[in-house]
């Protein structure tokens, strides 16, 4: 017959190995159903803060893109204002060609018309003087008629679709009469590339 210390020490022993084997169950059922959920959360904690992060990053770009467009609007508008306002070479030749039947007009005698030295020079120098695709032409005219007249003709020459800027205006009396010699230094500016491309 077993004595009561070895019966206790059976139970004893079956209750550690029952215990062991409860805790095993729960480490299993830990590891099996509990850490997937707990990964899953962190892991959905993860991309919720990398979405957040790609979020505000794809706001930055939108609206950094929005105020890039805005500005490329902006520059174009000013070129098409400041374009329209530009001569083409053809143009430029008719402008200079009418000189002397706008100074008619206005009721004034050309006796000059001098290019600056820079405007005889080869295309890809004048071309330079600006940027690759614009060049400035400077004239001096010299002109003679009344003070009403010379204002007439200056008028005529800024009043035009295309720009044409006075830089300087040198006036003097000839003799005693109310007659006036105007010289005037104008300069215009023509653009090549894309009228050329238009015309090739």
């Amino acid at each position: 017959m077993l004595s009561k210390a070895n019966i206790k020490s059976i139970r004893s022993s079956k209750n550690t190995v029952f215990a062991v084997f409860v805790i095993i169950g729960a480490i299993t059922l830990y590891e099996q159903f509990v850490t997937p959920h707990i990964n899953y959360f962190h892991a959905t904690q993860e991309y919720a803060l990398v979405m957040g992060d790609i979020a505000k990053k794809t706001n930055t770009i939108r609206v950094v893109t929005e105020l890039k467009k805005k500005k490329l609007e902006e520059l174009q508008d000013k070129f098409k204002h400041i374009h329209a306002k530009l001569f083409n070479p053809v143009e430029a030749e008719e402008f200079f060609s009418d000189i002397q039947a706008i100074a008619e007009q206005a009721n004034c005698i050309v006796y000059s018309l001098n290019f600056s030295p820079i405007n005889i020079a080869t295309e890809k120098t004048v071309k330079s003087k600006v940027t690759k695709n614009i060049s400035e032409i400077c004239v001096t005219l010299t002109v003679a008629g009344s003070y009403t007249d010379i204002v007439n003709l200056i008028n005529s020459l800024q009043n035009r679709p295309k720009q044409v800027w006075t830089d300087s205006i040198a006036i003097e009396a000839i003799g005693n009469s109310d007659v006036l010699k105007c010289e005037l230094n104008i300069r215009i500016y023509v653009i090549y590339d894309k009228w050329r491309r238009r015309n090739d």
